[in-house]
């Protein structure tokens, strides 16, 4: 069933229409028909009506660093893949693993940009994970408090530069103390899924 799956996203990736963005979000069209997402846990405080304060505990996440001069759609197909042959099985046990969310990608630097992308390990994992084969997928563990919101529709470079922008101005507003040098851009869903989207933008709390 994984062979097919995968097969799929090939395909999916291969003659995607414009309204899938990347090959990160093909693969994970594909994946949402064959399995459920685990999600990383976190507690969560309302700042304001839209606005949440979250702490995510201490947890292994398989990521890999890409530097670019801009941001692009191509960029973010890059990391997913190698991210995505993680866990499908270019570890050090060959072993194969569930897709999880959320996919974070940390932003930081104007020119040229350091791009840093995470898949969360699910729980069967945390303890001991596989190493992986490919030298640019490395295991950390990380734990932070950030700020963020969710807001909905299908998801690009340029949106999520105005939604970053546009939580920026949010957070000062409400006299909070983050950290603006960087911030993450956080998908959850498959493009497949047309109603109440989830994305996010999240900047780390000083």
């Amino acid at each position: 069933m994984r062979i097919l799956v995968f097969s799929l996203a090939i395909c999916y990736a291969s003659a995607a229409p414009a309204i899938f963005e990347t090959a990160e979000q093909v693969a994970r069209s594909v994946f949402s028909l064959a399995q459920t997402y685990e999600e990383a846990p976190y507690t969560a405080t309302k700042i304001d009506n839209e606005v949440y304060e979250r702490t995510y505990p201490s947890k292994k996440w398989a990521c890999t660093k890409l530097t670019v001069d801009g941001e692009s759609e191509s960029s973010q197909g890059t990391m997913f893949w190698r991210l995505f042959g993680y866990i499908n099985g270019e570890n050090s046990e060959e072993r194969k693993m569930p897709m999880t969310v959320p996919v974070t990608t940390k932003v930081q630097g104007d020119g040229p940009v350091e791009l840093e992308m995470c898949f969360f390990l699910n729980e069967v994992e945390q303890a001991n994970p596989p190493q992986p084969t490919n030298s640019e997928v490395y295991i950390q563990s990380a734990s932070r408090t950030i700020y963020t919101r969710t807001i909905g529709g299908y998801m690009n470079t340029y949106l999520w530069k105005q939604e970053a922008s546009s939580l920026k101005e949010k957070l000062t507003e409400l006299g909070l103390s983050f950290d603006t040098s960087s911030y993450w851009k956080v998908g959850y869903d498959a493009p497949f899924k047309f109603w109440n989207r989830r994305n996010e933008i999240w900047y780390l709390k000083n």
